[in-house]
Protein backbone atom coordinates (compact mmCIF):
# COMPACT_ATOMS: atom_id res chain seq x y z
CA UNK A 1 0.00 0.00 0.00
CA UNK A 2 2.83 2.46 0.86
CA UNK A 3 4.86 1.66 -2.32
CA UNK A 4 1.40 2.42 -4.17
CA UNK A 5 0.98 5.71 -2.60
CA UNK A 6 4.58 6.86 -3.37
CA UNK A 7 4.21 5.72 -6.75
CA UNK A 8 0.95 7.72 -7.28
CA UNK A 9 2.87 10.89 -5.70
CA UNK A 10 5.92 10.41 -8.17
CA UNK A 11 3.32 10.46 -11.12
CA UNK A 12 1.24 12.98 -9.66
CA UNK A 13 5.00 15.14 -9.61
CA UNK A 14 6.48 13.86 -13.08
CA UNK A 15 2.80 15.22 -14.22
CA UNK A 16 3.19 18.59 -12.96
CA UNK A 17 6.65 19.09 -13.89
CA UNK A 18 5.70 17.87 -17.30
CA UNK A 19 2.93 20.06 -17.71
CA UNK A 20 5.66 23.04 -16.66
CA UNK A 21 7.89 22.29 -19.37
CA UNK A 22 5.63 21.96 -22.26
CA UNK A 23 3.68 25.43 -20.84
CA UNK A 24 7.53 26.95 -20.39
CA UNK A 25 8.67 25.70 -24.11
CA UNK A 26 4.81 26.73 -25.51
CA UNK A 27 5.72 30.05 -24.12
CA UNK A 28 8.85 30.00 -25.36
CA UNK A 29 8.11 29.00 -28.60
CA UNK A 30 5.59 32.17 -29.28
CA UNK A 31 8.35 34.55 -28.76
CA UNK A 32 11.72 34.63 -29.84
CA UNK A 33 14.25 37.28 -31.89
CA UNK A 34 14.96 37.22 -35.10
CA UNK A 35 17.77 39.47 -35.24
CA UNK A 36 20.31 40.71 -32.90
CA UNK A 37 21.96 44.19 -33.32
CA UNK A 38 25.64 44.49 -33.05
CA UNK A 39 26.06 48.59 -33.07
CA UNK A 40 28.60 48.55 -36.05
CA UNK A 41 28.07 47.85 -39.07
CA UNK A 42 24.31 47.40 -38.46
CA UNK A 43 23.08 49.81 -35.80
CA UNK A 44 22.05 49.83 -32.19
CA UNK A 45 19.34 51.09 -30.29
CA UNK A 46 16.07 50.59 -32.60
CA UNK A 47 13.41 52.41 -31.03
CA UNK A 48 10.91 52.80 -33.71
CA UNK A 49 9.74 49.36 -34.50
CA UNK A 50 9.14 47.60 -38.12
CA UNK A 51 7.12 48.57 -40.97
CA UNK A 52 6.32 46.03 -43.73
CA UNK A 53 6.61 46.31 -47.11
CA UNK A 54 4.52 44.41 -49.85
CA UNK A 55 6.99 41.53 -50.31
CA UNK A 56 7.19 40.89 -46.88
CA UNK A 57 10.54 42.50 -45.86
CA UNK A 58 10.89 44.36 -42.65
CA UNK A 59 11.86 48.26 -42.59
CA UNK A 60 13.17 50.22 -39.56
CA UNK A 61 15.87 52.36 -38.19
CA UNK A 62 18.15 52.68 -35.35
CA UNK A 63 18.94 55.44 -33.73
CA UNK A 64 22.81 54.52 -33.14
CA UNK A 65 25.15 52.59 -34.37
CA UNK A 66 26.77 52.26 -38.17
CA UNK A 67 29.38 54.97 -38.24
CA UNK A 68 31.29 54.44 -35.16
CA UNK A 69 33.30 57.59 -35.75
CA UNK A 70 30.19 59.58 -35.14
CA UNK A 71 29.48 61.00 -31.55
CA UNK A 72 27.14 59.27 -29.83
CA UNK A 73 28.34 55.47 -30.80
CA UNK A 74 27.17 56.27 -34.32
CA UNK A 75 24.47 58.39 -35.83
CA UNK A 76 21.96 55.53 -36.77
CA UNK A 77 21.32 53.37 -39.72
CA UNK A 78 18.30 52.09 -42.01
CA UNK A 79 18.03 48.39 -42.43
CA UNK A 80 15.83 46.11 -43.89
CA UNK A 81 14.97 42.50 -43.04
CA UNK A 82 14.84 39.57 -45.76
CA UNK A 83 13.15 36.43 -44.76
CA UNK A 84 14.24 33.26 -46.26
CA UNK A 85 14.58 29.37 -45.60
CA UNK A 86 16.51 29.34 -42.31
CA UNK A 87 15.12 32.91 -41.03
CA UNK A 88 15.70 36.55 -41.77
CA UNK A 89 19.01 37.92 -43.23
CA UNK A 90 19.97 42.18 -42.54
CA UNK A 91 20.65 45.13 -44.91
CA UNK A 92 22.33 48.12 -44.07
CA UNK A 93 20.52 50.48 -46.43
CA UNK A 94 22.38 54.00 -45.26
CA UNK A 95 24.51 54.53 -42.34
CA UNK A 96 23.91 57.99 -41.17
CA UNK A 97 26.75 60.86 -41.37
CA UNK A 98 25.46 63.56 -39.09
CA UNK A 99 27.58 65.95 -41.46
CA UNK A 100 25.84 68.96 -43.26
CA UNK A 101 22.12 67.15 -45.00
CA UNK A 102 23.55 63.59 -43.91
CA UNK A 103 21.83 64.17 -40.51
CA UNK A 104 21.79 61.71 -37.86
CA UNK A 105 19.64 59.81 -35.19
CA UNK A 106 16.85 58.83 -37.27
CA UNK A 107 14.24 57.64 -34.37
CA UNK A 108 10.33 57.42 -36.50
CA UNK A 109 8.93 54.55 -38.31
CA UNK A 110 9.66 54.38 -42.06
CA UNK A 111 6.89 55.39 -44.84
CA UNK A 112 6.73 53.79 -48.69
CA UNK A 113 5.82 55.93 -51.86
CA UNK A 114 4.16 53.97 -54.94
CA UNK A 115 7.36 53.33 -56.32
CA UNK A 116 9.26 51.67 -53.18
CA UNK A 117 10.65 54.06 -52.23
CA UNK A 118 11.60 55.02 -48.09
CA UNK A 119 11.15 57.71 -46.60
CA UNK A 120 12.10 58.89 -42.75
CA UNK A 121 13.00 61.48 -40.15
CA UNK A 122 16.70 61.97 -38.82
CA UNK A 123 16.63 64.61 -35.68
CA UNK A 124 19.97 66.19 -35.45
CA UNK A 125 23.09 67.67 -38.07
CA UNK A 126 26.43 67.73 -37.94
CA UNK A 127 27.76 67.14 -34.09
CA UNK A 128 24.03 65.52 -32.74
CA UNK A 129 25.32 66.88 -29.73
CA UNK A 130 23.77 70.10 -29.55
CA UNK A 131 20.82 69.10 -31.32
CA UNK A 132 20.43 71.32 -34.22
CA UNK A 133 18.48 70.73 -37.21
CA UNK A 134 17.32 67.69 -38.26
CA UNK A 135 15.12 67.00 -41.53
CA UNK A 136 12.86 64.68 -43.40
CA UNK A 137 15.28 61.61 -45.95
CA UNK A 138 14.34 59.63 -48.91
CA UNK A 139 15.76 56.38 -50.05
CA UNK A 140 15.74 55.81 -53.75
CA UNK A 141 16.48 51.89 -55.22
CA UNK A 142 18.92 52.04 -57.87
CA UNK A 143 19.25 49.62 -60.92
CA UNK A 144 21.80 47.94 -59.21
CA UNK A 145 20.22 47.01 -56.41
CA UNK A 146 22.16 49.91 -54.31
CA UNK A 147 20.20 52.46 -52.43
CA UNK A 148 20.66 56.50 -52.74
CA UNK A 149 20.50 58.63 -49.63
CA UNK A 150 18.46 61.61 -50.66
CA UNK A 151 17.55 64.74 -48.30
CA UNK A 152 14.15 65.62 -48.79
CA UNK A 153 14.45 68.52 -46.62
CA UNK A 154 16.79 69.97 -44.10
CA UNK A 155 16.02 72.34 -41.05
CA UNK A 156 18.83 73.43 -39.77
CA UNK A 157 20.03 74.30 -43.52
CA UNK A 158 16.69 76.29 -43.51
CA UNK A 159 16.76 78.23 -40.89
CA UNK A 160 13.88 76.65 -39.26
CA UNK A 161 12.90 75.17 -35.67
CA UNK A 162 14.69 71.78 -35.28
CA UNK A 163 12.93 68.81 -36.07
CA UNK A 164 13.02 66.49 -33.13
CA UNK A 165 11.48 64.38 -33.86
CA UNK A 166 9.43 64.34 -36.79
CA UNK A 167 6.69 61.88 -38.68
CA UNK A 168 6.02 61.62 -41.53
CA UNK A 169 2.95 59.32 -43.57
CA UNK A 170 1.46 59.54 -46.85
CA UNK A 171 -2.18 59.71 -47.60
CA UNK A 172 -4.06 57.50 -49.48
CA UNK A 173 -3.15 59.77 -53.10
CA UNK A 174 -0.06 59.77 -52.12
CA UNK A 175 0.54 63.03 -50.57
CA UNK A 176 3.38 63.39 -48.14
CA UNK A 177 3.08 65.18 -45.16
CA UNK A 178 5.03 65.63 -41.64
CA UNK A 179 4.18 66.35 -37.86
CA UNK A 180 7.26 68.14 -36.19
CA UNK A 181 6.79 68.35 -32.27
CA UNK A 182 9.74 71.80 -31.94
CA UNK A 183 7.87 73.75 -34.62
CA UNK A 184 7.27 77.50 -33.35
CA UNK A 185 8.97 77.06 -29.98
CA UNK A 186 8.05 73.61 -29.26
CA UNK A 187 4.45 74.36 -30.05
CA UNK A 188 4.79 71.99 -33.22
CA UNK A 189 3.53 72.22 -36.81
CA UNK A 190 1.78 69.50 -39.27
CA UNK A 191 3.42 69.97 -42.74
CA UNK A 192 2.95 69.03 -46.29
CA UNK A 193 6.23 68.37 -48.28
CA UNK A 194 5.70 68.49 -52.11
CA UNK A 195 8.35 67.39 -54.90
CA UNK A 196 8.87 70.26 -57.46
CA UNK A 197 11.45 68.02 -59.54
CA UNK A 198 13.36 64.76 -58.98
CA UNK A 199 15.41 66.22 -56.39
CA UNK A 200 13.54 69.09 -55.16
CA UNK A 201 11.18 69.48 -52.53
CA UNK A 202 9.51 72.21 -50.82
CA UNK A 203 7.51 72.46 -47.09
CA UNK A 204 4.46 74.34 -46.74
CA UNK A 205 3.27 74.63 -43.09
CA UNK A 206 -0.48 73.37 -42.76
CA UNK A 207 -1.16 74.60 -38.84
CA UNK A 208 1.37 75.66 -36.48
CA UNK A 209 -0.16 74.57 -32.59
CA UNK A 210 -0.22 77.76 -30.24
CA UNK A 211 0.04 75.73 -27.08
CA UNK A 212 -3.41 76.84 -26.14
CA UNK A 213 -6.95 75.43 -26.36
CA UNK A 214 -5.73 73.77 -29.78
CA UNK A 215 -2.95 72.16 -27.55
CA UNK A 216 1.29 71.50 -28.20
CA UNK A 217 3.64 68.94 -28.96
CA UNK A 218 1.99 66.47 -31.24
CA UNK A 219 2.09 63.28 -32.09
CA UNK A 220 4.72 62.25 -34.59
CA UNK A 221 2.09 59.30 -35.30
CA UNK A 222 -0.73 60.21 -37.23
CA UNK A 223 -3.49 59.13 -39.45
CA UNK A 224 -5.73 60.02 -42.09
CA UNK A 225 -9.80 59.14 -42.95
CA UNK A 226 -11.06 58.62 -46.60
CA UNK A 227 -11.35 62.34 -47.09
CA UNK A 228 -7.96 63.20 -46.41
CA UNK A 229 -8.58 65.01 -43.29
CA UNK A 230 -5.47 64.43 -40.56
CA UNK A 231 -6.39 63.03 -36.91
CA UNK A 232 -3.90 63.15 -34.46
CA UNK A 233 -2.68 64.09 -30.71
CA UNK A 234 -1.05 66.29 -29.32
CA UNK A 235 0.97 65.44 -25.97
CA UNK A 236 0.15 69.03 -23.78
CA UNK A 237 -2.11 71.61 -24.03
CA UNK A 238 -6.29 72.91 -24.02
CA UNK A 239 -8.04 73.72 -21.12
CA UNK A 240 -6.48 71.47 -18.95
CA UNK A 241 -2.87 71.51 -20.09
CA UNK A 242 -3.05 67.67 -20.31
CA UNK A 243 -3.46 67.15 -24.60
CA UNK A 244 -5.83 66.55 -27.06
CA UNK A 245 -6.73 64.44 -29.89
CA UNK A 246 -7.42 67.13 -32.91
CA UNK A 247 -8.48 66.76 -36.52
CA UNK A 248 -7.41 68.85 -39.36
CA UNK A 249 -9.61 69.57 -42.19
CA UNK A 250 -8.44 71.10 -45.79
CA UNK A 251 -11.28 73.85 -46.60
CA UNK A 252 -9.97 74.48 -49.86
CA UNK A 253 -6.16 75.26 -51.78
CA UNK A 254 -3.65 75.74 -48.61
CA UNK A 255 -6.05 76.22 -46.40
CA UNK A 256 -6.79 74.16 -43.19
CA UNK A 257 -8.64 74.33 -39.93
CA UNK A 258 -7.90 72.57 -36.66
CA UNK A 259 -11.10 71.24 -34.83
CA UNK A 260 -10.46 69.53 -30.87
CA UNK A 261 -11.92 66.01 -31.03
CA UNK A 262 -11.52 65.51 -27.04
CA UNK A 263 -9.29 67.51 -24.12
CA UNK A 264 -8.64 65.11 -21.82
CA UNK A 265 -8.78 66.11 -17.80
CA UNK A 266 -6.63 63.63 -16.19
CA UNK A 267 -7.02 61.93 -12.66
CA UNK A 268 -8.57 58.72 -12.45
CA UNK A 269 -11.43 58.96 -14.46
CA UNK A 270 -9.81 60.16 -18.17
CA UNK A 271 -6.50 60.02 -19.00
CA UNK A 272 -3.42 62.28 -19.49
CA UNK A 273 -0.61 63.25 -22.38
CA UNK A 274 -1.75 60.92 -25.20
CA UNK A 275 1.85 60.82 -26.74
CA UNK A 276 0.83 58.09 -29.55
CA UNK A 277 -1.94 59.23 -31.89
CA UNK A 278 -5.07 57.25 -32.41
CA UNK A 279 -5.66 54.62 -34.92
CA UNK A 280 -9.44 53.89 -36.83
CA UNK A 281 -11.95 51.27 -36.08
CA UNK A 282 -14.01 49.87 -39.40
CA UNK A 283 -16.89 51.87 -37.82
CA UNK A 284 -14.89 54.83 -38.06
CA UNK A 285 -14.28 55.30 -34.17
CA UNK A 286 -10.93 56.47 -32.91
CA UNK A 287 -8.78 54.36 -30.25
CA UNK A 288 -5.54 55.65 -28.24
CA UNK A 289 -3.13 55.60 -25.38
CA UNK A 290 -2.11 57.87 -22.66
CA UNK A 291 0.83 57.17 -20.95
CA UNK A 292 -0.08 59.07 -17.55
CA UNK A 293 -3.97 59.00 -15.63
CA UNK A 294 -6.52 56.15 -15.16
CA UNK A 295 -7.33 54.14 -11.78
CA UNK A 296 -3.76 53.73 -11.46
CA UNK A 297 -2.52 56.76 -12.88
CA UNK A 298 -0.30 54.56 -15.09
CA UNK A 299 -2.12 55.27 -18.71
CA UNK A 300 -4.82 54.09 -20.08
CA UNK A 301 -6.03 52.51 -23.47
CA UNK A 302 -9.11 54.74 -24.65
CA UNK A 303 -11.85 54.95 -27.42
CA UNK A 304 -13.63 58.13 -28.71
CA UNK A 305 -17.43 57.11 -30.51
CA UNK A 306 -18.24 59.17 -33.55
CA UNK A 307 -21.84 60.59 -32.72
CA UNK A 308 -24.40 61.33 -35.44
CA UNK A 309 -24.69 65.13 -34.46
CA UNK A 310 -20.36 65.16 -35.26
CA UNK A 311 -19.32 65.29 -31.89
CA UNK A 312 -17.17 62.47 -29.48
CA UNK A 313 -17.56 60.65 -26.44
CA UNK A 314 -14.74 59.41 -25.15
CA UNK A 315 -14.91 56.08 -23.06
CA UNK A 316 -11.50 54.19 -21.11
CA UNK A 317 -10.90 50.76 -22.33
CA UNK A 318 -8.62 49.75 -19.83
CA UNK A 319 -6.27 51.67 -17.21
CA UNK A 320 -2.56 49.80 -16.49
CA UNK A 321 -2.25 48.96 -13.09
CA UNK A 322 2.15 48.90 -13.15
CA UNK A 323 3.57 45.82 -10.94
CA UNK A 324 3.52 42.73 -13.18
CA UNK A 325 0.86 44.42 -15.59
CA UNK A 326 2.26 46.45 -18.47
CA UNK A 327 2.02 50.50 -17.71
CA UNK A 328 3.09 53.91 -19.47
CA UNK A 329 2.25 53.04 -22.92
CA UNK A 330 5.38 53.39 -25.61
CA UNK A 331 4.11 52.38 -28.65
CA UNK A 332 0.48 52.96 -31.07
CA UNK A 333 -2.35 50.58 -31.00
CA UNK A 334 -2.88 48.10 -33.43
CA UNK A 335 -5.57 45.83 -34.37
CA UNK A 336 -5.37 42.33 -35.48
CA UNK A 337 -8.11 40.30 -38.12
CA UNK A 338 -10.20 39.75 -35.22
CA UNK A 339 -10.59 42.80 -33.63
CA UNK A 340 -8.55 42.96 -30.91
CA UNK A 341 -5.95 45.48 -29.76
CA UNK A 342 -2.34 45.29 -29.08
CA UNK A 343 0.45 47.62 -28.12
CA UNK A 344 3.78 48.39 -25.98
CA UNK A 345 4.44 49.60 -22.99
CA UNK A 346 7.08 49.79 -19.78
CA UNK A 347 6.48 47.78 -16.86
CA UNK A 348 5.96 44.08 -17.33
CA UNK A 349 6.88 41.10 -15.05
CA UNK A 350 10.36 41.79 -14.66
CA UNK A 351 10.29 45.99 -15.47
CA UNK A 352 11.74 46.27 -19.06
CA UNK A 353 8.77 46.65 -21.01
CA UNK A 354 5.93 44.65 -22.40
CA UNK A 355 3.46 43.71 -24.91
CA UNK A 356 -0.33 43.69 -24.01
CA UNK A 357 -3.73 42.99 -25.85
CA UNK A 358 -7.01 44.03 -25.39
CA UNK A 359 -10.21 41.53 -26.54
CA UNK A 360 -13.41 42.97 -26.65
CA UNK A 361 -16.10 41.00 -24.97
CA UNK A 362 -20.42 41.46 -25.21
CA UNK A 363 -21.57 44.81 -24.05
CA UNK A 364 -18.70 46.52 -24.86
CA UNK A 365 -15.93 45.73 -22.58
CA UNK A 366 -12.35 44.75 -22.75
CA UNK A 367 -10.26 42.22 -21.42
CA UNK A 368 -6.72 43.29 -21.12
CA UNK A 369 -3.90 40.33 -20.90
CA UNK A 370 0.05 40.67 -21.01
CA UNK A 371 1.82 39.10 -24.26
CA UNK A 372 4.86 39.05 -22.98
CA UNK A 373 7.25 40.69 -20.46
CA UNK A 374 10.96 41.56 -21.39
CA UNK A 375 13.68 40.18 -19.01
CA UNK A 376 16.09 42.92 -20.31
CA UNK A 377 18.67 40.09 -21.44
CA UNK A 378 18.91 38.20 -24.42
CA UNK A 379 15.47 38.53 -25.15
CA UNK A 380 15.85 43.02 -25.31
CA UNK A 381 14.18 45.50 -23.26
CA UNK A 382 12.33 48.38 -23.56
CA UNK A 383 10.04 47.51 -26.67
CA UNK A 384 8.49 50.42 -28.27
CA UNK A 385 7.43 51.84 -31.75
CA UNK A 386 5.36 50.40 -34.12
CA UNK A 387 3.85 46.94 -33.80
CA UNK A 388 3.94 44.90 -37.61
CA UNK A 389 1.31 41.78 -38.01
CA UNK A 390 1.96 39.41 -41.07
CA UNK A 391 -0.87 37.39 -42.66
CA UNK A 392 -0.48 34.94 -40.35
CA UNK A 393 -0.81 36.97 -37.19
CA UNK A 394 2.61 36.94 -36.15
CA UNK A 395 3.78 39.93 -34.38
CA UNK A 396 6.97 42.25 -35.16
CA UNK A 397 8.84 44.78 -33.41
CA UNK A 398 11.67 45.89 -31.71
CA UNK A 399 13.27 46.20 -28.38
CA UNK A 400 16.06 49.26 -27.85
CA UNK A 401 18.17 47.19 -26.05
CA UNK A 402 19.59 44.01 -24.38
CA UNK A 403 19.85 41.24 -27.03
CA UNK A 404 23.14 39.22 -27.78
CA UNK A 405 25.24 42.43 -28.46
CA UNK A 406 23.92 44.82 -25.57
CA UNK A 407 26.85 47.00 -25.33
CA UNK A 408 28.41 50.01 -27.77
CA UNK A 409 32.27 50.80 -27.69
CA UNK A 410 31.18 53.73 -25.12
CA UNK A 411 27.51 53.15 -23.08
CA UNK A 412 25.76 49.96 -21.89
CA UNK A 413 22.95 48.35 -23.22
CA UNK A 414 22.55 49.93 -26.28
CA UNK A 415 22.61 46.79 -28.62
CA UNK A 416 18.54 45.71 -29.23
CA UNK A 417 16.33 43.44 -31.16
CA UNK A 418 14.00 42.56 -33.77
CA UNK A 419 11.62 39.88 -32.29
CA UNK A 420 8.59 37.94 -33.39
CA UNK A 421 5.83 36.60 -31.04
CA UNK A 422 3.33 34.22 -32.27
CA UNK A 423 -0.37 33.42 -31.96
Amino acid sequence: MKINRLTLASVIFLTIIVCLLVSSTSWAQSFSVIYNFQNSPDGATPVAGVTFDHQGNLYGTTERGGILDCPLSGCGTVFRLTPNSGGWTEQVLTRFEAQGARGGAPGTPVVFDRLGDVYGTFVCTFDCISGHGGGVFELVRSNNGEWLDLTVANYWMQGQDQCDPCGVAFDSVGRLYGVSTTYSGGAGAVFYLARQSVFGWYTLILYTFHDGVDGADPSTWFTFDSGGAIYGTTNRGSDNGVGTVFQLQNRGGAQWSETQLWAFHGGSVDGAYPALGVIFDSAGNLYGTTSQGGTAGKGTVFKLTHNPGGSWTESILYSFQAGADASTPSGPLIFDAAGNLYGLAGGGAFGYGAVYKLTPSSGGQWTESVVYSFTGGTDGGYPSGELALDGSGNLYGTASNGGAFPSCSDEPNCGGVIYKISP
